[in-house]
């Protein structure tokens, strides 16, 4: 390995070295969250870009693409609302200038249909970048920490050469493993050394990112090995457990009423899935783990 290439990140400035970790971050989670859902009966390119519309803009608005005899999808701007706060009227917007896309004031459930990712209708990526903005800070200290304890013994030592080998010789004794060295006085005047005693906080650092990170695969509803299982209670655990499961099948909830709207409205045919598994509950007598294969095999498939 090349010095230039060991060495990258120390040349960089802790801006650019957190815009770096936290971009790494926000693709990392990003194409989890790509993959918490499958859809049918759209392309690759359809499923990623109403997937890519959930992450930035939380919503999107399906119509009937006639030029092309197809369904559509694009973003909307809302024109008018009914006395329950619900939009009535939405423009599309043409991010592309495509042509065909309609460019009139749109009736929503009769033009347009409307689709939510969350029930509060935010985009995912508001949570995650909260976290990621978090662990990104976390993971330069750790960073900082590292190159801390890379920091060698500073060796202070007279002008003389005899010195300078005075103290090699005894420091070569240290390394060495000598229980005991004897020097001079005047040998030992001549050598000081300067030790960091920077405390090592990285185990601790490292637990509170992998708590961020277990709180943030929650929210997305993806089971987390984060969790330090054999710490927790199990009623923690069975109340994780459920979080997990209640975000994974609220959002695919979320997802089936705007494909069950397509098909009502619009006349076209889709549905969509989590592929998240439901995550099992424990018991007091059983193993914390994660793997609750045997247990459920054992009791006919219930836990």
């Amino acid at each position: 390995m090349s010095k230039k290439s060991k060495n990258r990140y120390i040349s960089l400035s802790p801006e650019e070295l957190y815009n770096r970790t936290k971009n790494i971050l926000i693709n990392k989670y990003y194409n989890i969250f790509l993959n918490t859902m499958k859809w049918k009966n759209l392309t690759r390119e359809e499923e990623e870009y109403v997937m890519r519309k959930f992450w930035a803009e939380g919503k999107i608005a399906a119509f009937d693409f006639k030029k092309l005899d197809m369904l559509g999808f694009a973003p909307y701007g809302i024109q008018g609302y009914g006395y329950l706060d619900v939009p009535t009227d939405v423009i599309l917007v043409n991010e592309r200038n495509t042509p065909g896309i309609p460019s009139n004031t749109l009736k929503v459930d009769k033009d347009v249909v409307l689709g939510y990712y969350q029930r509060n209708h935010k985009p995912v990526s508001m949570v995650v970048d909260y976290y990621v903005e978090r662990m990104a800070q976390i993971d330069l200290v750790i960073n900082t920490n590292l190159l801390v304890h890379q920091m060698p013994f500073l060796v202070g030592i007279g002008t003389d050469t005899g010195d300078k080998a005075t103290a090699q010789n005894i420091i070569n004794k240290v390394l060495a493993g000598e229980t005991v060295i004897f020097a001079s006085l005047e040998e030992l005047k001549n050598v000081q050394t300067l030790v960091t005693n920077t405390p090592y906080i990285i185990d601790k650092l490292y637990s509170f990112r992998n708590n961020l990170e277990s709180e943030l695969l929650t929210y997305l509803g993806v089971d987390n090995s984060q969790i330090d299982v054999d710490k927790l209670a199990v009623d923690q655990i069975n109340a994780n457990n459920q979080l997990i499961n209640s975000n994974a099948k609220g959002y695919e909830n979320e997802l089936k009423k705007f494909c069950k709207k397509i098909k009502e409205v619009l006349g076209y045919d889709v549905d969509v899935e989590t592929t998240t598994e439901v995550v099992m509950s424990v018991h007091q007598d059983m193993d914390h783990s994660r793997s609750n294969m045997e247990d459920k095999n054992e009791t006919g498939g219930t836990l």
